[in-house]
């Protein structure tokens, strides 16, 4: 009998940012790495990811991959049809899949709707019928018809998915309101390398400066207010320090430098673009790790303002530091309250719950010892194998 030849599935993963090296591209990576044993995998996006840079940056090993141009949504789409799977990984994409299966995975979908755009997407619809009743529009009208068919709200690309993969509950509940799509869980691949070091007194927050204009602040400067305000209590903080870590950029720099004068007489470091040498050494050292993504925040107006999951929170945790995050979206779905950390909603509770850690030595050990082992549910071995499991 002649040998049956087994075809391997060609598997497309679409994602605009390749270069940025950012949380939504190690997903991307993650599941290309997990695919490419036994599929064909090609990526697609503007430029040819830089196999060594993504190795170094996200720990993510692209090598056997092939890609594909592909600039935007349109040419993704046409580009689809070429593949029996795609997986779309690009944030707030509106790509119509044309593979026999489409996977979406979201990081969030995008913000809601406004009042304005609802009454924008009416008047373009009343414009779009009055111009379809014509015979034949003049070549002067044809621009105005495209900009009105720009401003209608079409969600129809959305049927054209087998399966919607959200990074959390918060999220996929945003998927079903926003998008009418049912989605599975998912939980992005943290990649917990870093191993619990000699701990000292040291409270830590990781995260980016975003100024709280720009949306998705990590409101270093609340977390701030709330150590200043332990500092200058009558049981003050002991040798405890703060340490903020993060990247700024330029339309961040007045945000990043306030916080730096905010600092200045209190046991505050602020450790603005610091290497990844540095972030992995205080994650080691850490005892204490604050999150404050939300706080402040309307969920109903700004729900993308939140943190959608939080790979620092599960990061920190690996390294054995005891998480107090605000009690809202995906931190308050990786923290189990009064286990493996704390859920604060005001500064107040922050403060409450974290002298409750610096006072009572057993407790962080027992909590420490919690947060290390639900860390292990958010590694990369158990996001491969969801991964492989779907195709």
């Amino acid at each position: 009998m002649g040998s049956v030849e087994v075809t391997r599935p060609k598997v497309a993963i679409y994602n605009l940012y390749w270069a940025t090296y950012g949380g939504g591209e190690q997903v991307s990576g993650a599941i290309a790495e997990a695919l490419k044993t036994h599929c064909d995998v090609t990526l697609l996006g503007p430029e040819a990811p830089n196999v060594e840079a993504t190795r170094a940056r996200l720990g993510v090993d692209l090598s056997g991959c092939a890609w594909r141009k592909v600039v935007d949504d349109s040419e993704a789409g046409e580009a689809s049809a070429d593949f029996d799977v795609f997986i779309n990984g690009t944030y707030r994409s509106h790509t119509v899949n044309q593979a026999p299966v489409g996977l979406y995975y979201v990081h969030f979908p995008e913000p809601p709707i406004t009042s304005r755009r609802q009454a924008v997407h009416k008047i373009a619809q009343v414009g779009l019928g009055a111009m379809k009743a014509a015979p034949r529009l003049p070549d002067r009208l044809a621009g105005v018809q495209r900009g009105l068919q720009r401003r209608v709200i079409d969600q129809s690309w959305s049927k054209s998915y087998t399966k919607f993969l959200s990074n959390s509950t918060y999220t996929a509940g945003w998927v079903k309101k926003l998008w009418d799509a049912d989605s599975e869980i998912v939980y992005p691949p943290v990649r917990t390398t870093v191993q619990p070091g000699k701990k000292i007194k040291l409270i830590t927050s990781i995260g980016r400066f975003f100024d709280p204009s720009l949306g998705h602040s990590k409101k270093q400067h609340e977390l701030l207010q709330a150590f200043t305000r332990m500092f200058s209590s009558r049981e003050g903080v002991g040798d405890w320090v703060l340490s903020f870590v993060g990247g700024a950029d330029g339309a961040s720099r007045d945000y990043a430098l306030a916080v730096r004068r905010g600092a200045i007489g209190l046991p505050v470091r602020v450790n603005l673009n610091a290497p990844r040498e540095s972030v992995e050494t205080t994650l080691a050292t850490a005892t204490i790790y604050w999150h404050g993504g939300g706080f402040g925040e309307d969920a109903e107006l700004h729900p993308e303002r939140f943190e959608h999951f939080g790979i620092a929170v599960v990061e920190a945790m690996a390294a054995g530091a005891v998480p107090v995050v605000f009690a809202a979206a995906g931190p308050a779905e990786i923290v189990r309250h009064g286990v493996d950390g704390f859920h604060w909603t005001t500064l107040e509770e922050l403060q409450s719950f974290t002298r409750q850690l610096m006072n009572d030595e057993e407790l962080r050990m027992k909590m420490s010892s919690a947060a290390q082992s639900r860390a292990a549910n958010f590694g990369v071995d158990v996001f491969a194998k969801r991964i492989s499991s779907l195709i």
